[in-house]
């Protein structure tokens, strides 16, 4: 009934050894959905609800999935990645499958590798000649990584006059070049994104009361930033970098999207940004 009110859509949709959809239609189904724009993959939680216990044991870690969201008349997608790990349980009359997906995927545990690497003494290691560029470097790393770029727009392509050696885990040496490129690297719904902070992806969308703002938003100051605390009815335009113009009592222009959440339960279906 409260589905068929506001014409509320979530599909999830799994492609792996198993494929299969699921929709908000003819399942019950609630998530909450993190982004921010640092480097680590974020987890986002999916529960649906009486899944059939065939369909439950062929969901499985390493699957893709794809997360949409919205209205019947504009929806999008919310967030893709890897199913990490799934737990079924039992609330009262219900069967509840968790499903913890991981954006894209993470890395922070991959080390250099004998197989991407050349052996010195006791340590491994990938050794760049000197005068090679931080763009030649990046690829490389995200190549044994084993993932692509979306975008990569480095503000400066450094060149290492020396060369450059990476040796542990290979994410903290991809970090540590892109910073050095005055850059930063995030996910943007499940995509990886190389480029300035300072830089995001105009959604060419106004938020006011009439378009889901449900708050005046609220000024934060923090140490690296200050901007607004945004609350609205859920909207898959707004993640990671979104540019959006907001229109209210107490904030109006453009902002970037820092970070936030989307939120899906019987009762609310709402995102909160954190924008500057």
């Amino acid at each position: 009934m409260t589905n068929e009110l506001f014409g509320r859509v979530i599909k999830v949709h799994i492609e792996g050894d198993y494929k299969a959809d699921f929709t908000n239609d003819k399942f019950h189904i609630e998530f909450e959905s993190p982004f921010d724009d640092d480097e680590k993959p974020n987890e986002t939680k999916i529960m649906i609800y009486n899944l059939s216990t065939n369909s439950i044991s062929r969901i499985k870690k390493g699957a893709n999935l794809t997360l949409q969201a919205g209205y019947r008349s504009d929806y999008g997608v919310i967030t893709e990645g890897t199913i990490d790990r799934t737990l079924t349980e039992q609330d009262g009359v219900d069967k509840v499958t968790n499903i913890y997906l991981l954006e894209g995927k993470d890395y922070s545990e991959v080390e250099v590798t004998a197989e991407t690497s050349t052996n010195v003494g006791s340590e491994l290691r990938i050794a760049f000649k000197a005068g090679t560029k931080a763009s030649v470097i990046i690829r490389t790393l995200v190549k044994d990584l084993g993932f692509q770029i979306a975008e990569m727009k480095l503000p400066t392509d450094k060149t290492y006059s020396n060369g450059y050696t990476a040796t542990g885990q290979i994410l903290n040496n991809l970090t540590e070049v892109v910073k050095d490129c005055g850059a930063s690297m995030y996910w943007r719904r499940g995509k990886m994104i190389i480029r300035s902070i300072k830089e995001g992806d105009d959604e060419r969308f106004v938020l006011e009361s009439s378009t889901g703002l449900t708050e005046s938003p609220e000024p934060f100051e923090e140490e690296d930033a200050k901007g607004f605390n945004v609350k609205s009815l859920l909207q898959h335009r707004i993640t990671t970098a979104s540019i959006i113009e907001l229109k209210s009592r107490t904030a109006n222009g453009k902002y970037r999207a820092k970070k936030g959440k989307h939120v899906a339960t019987g009762s609310e279906f709402r995102t909160e940004v954190q924008v500057i």
